[in-house]
């Protein structure tokens, strides 16, 4: 149980800032200005980067990310990642923990999973 308490910690401590979170994609793509005598009408495409976000709803919305803002952009982004990753690993320790808790506490009471300490049943109601 120490063990994953610790682990836990660890997790903890090695997050990122929370206000430094973002979800979404950082796009790179090459797009056609339309001109005909640009370089781009030859196929070669200027660079360009968006932050992708899918909203409630299904709808896409685009952010243009200036060249100046692509590297906090995919930082942001890396640490929203970071973060889903630690609830994912510290939702799994805290179902462990809660077994192993569940397990002592059965234990000590006589296997009375399912009950309250009043009698009465735990979750919902079925048809009696």
């Amino acid at each position: 149980m120490k063990r994953l308490l610790e682990r836990r910690r660890r997790l903890m401590r090695g997050l990122p800032p929370f206000e430094e979170v973002l979800r979404g994609s950082v796009v790179h793509r090459l797009v056609r200005c339309g001109k005909p005598g640009c370089r781009c009408a030859r196929g070669e495409g200027h660079p360009a980067a968006y932050l992708s976000v899918t909203l409630v709803g299904g709808r896409t919305e685009q952010i243009s990310l200036p060249t100046s803002l692509i590297p906090r952009a995919e930082q942001a982004v890396a640490n929203y990642r970071a973060w889903w990753d630690a609830i994912e690993k510290i939702s799994a320790i805290n179902r462990e923990l809660l077994r192993r808790e569940r397990q002592a506490v059965g234990s000590r009471r006589g296997g009375d999973r399912g009950r309250l300490g009043d009698g009465h049943r735990t979750g919902p109601a079925r048809d009696r």
